[in-house]
């Protein structure tokens, strides 16, 4: 489990969480952005990047809440940040909000720290490590134990601040249940790390407290300063600065040490490669993920002071106090920790397969391999192996889907019969297809230098361009070309432009015609013929009228003379 949780969000093929993320701990499946556990540091910096809001890290404040509303004894141990991470003229105004929220005390981490600082002066004093790397900050350790186990050896093995205060606040009060309060997410996984459990109930970062603030009504400014319920941990306060810790080591008589202060990914990592290629020795390192140490922490106040100027009012706040090294009994209290190889084994591709996947996304060779970092990996074959390992897909690869679709687009241009036009809202023409080149008479490069209107009519473009409307199947006629066609006009809002697909209709036009021009000949020889023959009716009606006419007078006759005995007498 991360400290960091993956929402489902709308993803855009950005990659940028997987761009910044320092240890590429993220994978993706049809489109959308997971967080891996195994790989994951929780250093936050995909929670800060994403512009979705697909990465967010998980918040205790709830369970916190919960805890207060059953009665329960809950005890703050402060970071020390505190002093200058929130905008407020007396810091000791943050004591008195967590009071009002329910905390029964408030005790600074410092102590904690002054306490780590004992142990890793005495380690260090001992002599024998080659190396040492202070242990202070989570996502270091989550990065040597997961990323590079070959050099746990150098991890001071002594727990962070944070574990040292809570076991000693138990120590002194088992009845407490003990919450971190800081700016760091990467604490939430180091509070549930086995090896350490038992030391804090839960944690809260500054956003949680300021969220938790918020719903209570309660502002920094109309609180009551109150004073922290603990030891003053002199120059321990200065922890969250930079060379905080080295300053706590030396003070308590460290000697013999190269003492070097590493802060940010890049400098972390370079740092790594020279301790892999045993470049040093007796060095003392303090090794930050954030740049600006915890005071350039993930989970800070929207509404909050640089960190440069929250650094100095810090680091005077340390300065200040009127014991530099304070004697803090930590006797009975496990302050040591066993750090370990925490790598998951992964099946790593053979040349081939890494060759055939490069492939399939168009890299046939060494040239071919942009390294562009488009995808979030800082190589093409980096790209491949994530693909066989089932982190990254084939469509992450943005410039090959960029020729996959110039390429199509290409096709359909080159290839339609219909003229395809696009232009800009000054109606400049952007584009302009083969078919529309050749009705023209005009290349591409010389289309792209006009306007619409030096070719025909763009009235109807106007149109769209003011009105968004889609217009489809219109016919126009363009007389400068001899030309008719039938217009389909789509706007297109993200170039603020329009696209014209123009079907030349000129043929069909004359067909049409044609066709009319025979249903009408044919009408009229119909129509002649229908005239003759209705003349020819009239005479044969009439002959036939006189031919009944004499047969009637006859049959009368006839009938007359049977009745009358033959003399034609009634």
């Amino acid at each position: 489990m991360s400290a960091i949780e993956t929402k489902k969000a709308n993803c855009k093929n950005c990659y940028k969480c997987l761009r910044n993320c320092p240890v590429k701990a993220i994978k993706f499946t049809s489109g959308q952005a997971e967080i891996m556990p195994d790989l994951c540091i929780a250093c936050g910096t995909c929670v800060q990047v994403c512009p979705q809001g697909a990465q967010q890290a998980e918040s205790q404040l709830k369970t916190v809440q919960r805890m207060a509303e059953r009665g329960e004894k809950l005890v703050a141990s402060l970071a020390p940040s505190f002093y200058g991470a929130f905008k407020v003229d007396d810091p000791m105004k943050v004591v008195g909000a967590l009071k009002k929220l329910g905390f029964a005390k408030v005790c600074e981490t410092a102590v904690g720290a002054a306490i780590a600082s004992d142990e890793m002066a005495r380690v260090a004093m001992e002599g024998k490590m080659d190396n040492i790397i202070s242990t202070c900050c989570p996502a270091v350790n989550d990065l040597i134990e997961k990323h590079y186990p070959e050099l746990v050896q150098y991890l001071a093995p002594v727990v962070s601040p944070m574990v040292a205060h809570g076991r000693y606040i138990k120590k002194h009060d088992p009845e407490a249940k003990v919450v971190f309060v800081g700016p760091c997410f990467a604490k939430i996984e180091e509070a549930r790390d086995v090896r350490v459990d038992d030391a804090i109930d839960a944690v809260l970062t500054f956003q949680d407290l300021e969220e938790w603030m918020k719903k209570a009504n309660l502002t920094l400014a109309s609180v009551e300063p109150a004073p922290l319920d603990s030891e003053n941990a002199g120059l321990a306060r200065m922890y969250p600065t930079n060379a905080g810790v080295l300053h706590n080591v030396k003070a308590r008589g460290l000697t013999g040490w190269q003492l070097q202060h590493i802060e940010g990914p890049d400098a972390c990592f370079e740092m790594i490669k020279a301790l892999k290629q045993g470049d040093l020795h007796k060095v003392f390192i303090e090794m930050n993920m954030c740049v600006g140490s915890c005071m350039g922490g993930p989970a800070r106040m929207e509404e909050r002071p640089s960190r440069f100027s929250a650094g100095m009012k810090v680091r005077d706040y340390g300065r200040d106090a009127e014991v530099e090294v304070p004697k803090i009994d930590h006797a009975g209290i496990n302050v040591s920790k066993v750090f370990v190889d925490r790598t998951k084994p992964v099946k790593l591709p053979t040349e081939e397969e890494i060759r055939a996947i490069l492939r399939s996304i168009g890299k046939e060779s060494k040239a071919d391999e942009l390294n562009c970092g488009s995808c979030g990996y800082p190589t093409c074959r980096d790209k491949a192996i994530a693909v066989f390992q089932g982190k990254a897909e084939l469509s992450m690869c943005l410039p090959h889907m960029f020729q996959i679709a110039q390429s199509t687009s290409n096709v359909v241009l080159d290839n339609s019969p219909n003229i395809i036009l696009v232009v800009d809202e000054d109606l400049k023409i952007t584009e302009l297809n083969a078919a529309g080149q050749k009705i023209f008479g005009i290349s591409r490069a010389e289309a792209l230098s006009k306007y619409l209107y030096e070719l025909f009519d763009p009235r109807d473009f106007e149109f769209v361009l003011e009105s968004y409307e889609t217009i489809l199947s219109k016919p126009l006629t363009i007389d400068e070309y001899n030309l008719t066609v039938e217009q389909t006009l789509v706007y297109l809002p993200n170039q603020h432009g329009v696209m014209g697909i123009l079907r030349d209709v000129s043929a069909e036009k004359e067909q049409q015609e044609s066709l009319y021009q025979l249903r009408v000949d044919t009408m009229n020889m119909a129509q002649k013929v229908i005239d003759k023959q209705m003349i020819a009716a009239q005479e044969i009606a009439s002959l036939l009228g006189e031919t009944t006419a004499e047969t009637k007078a006859t049959l009368t006759h006839l009938k007359n003379m049977i009745i009358n005995n033959g003399d034609g007498r009634v």
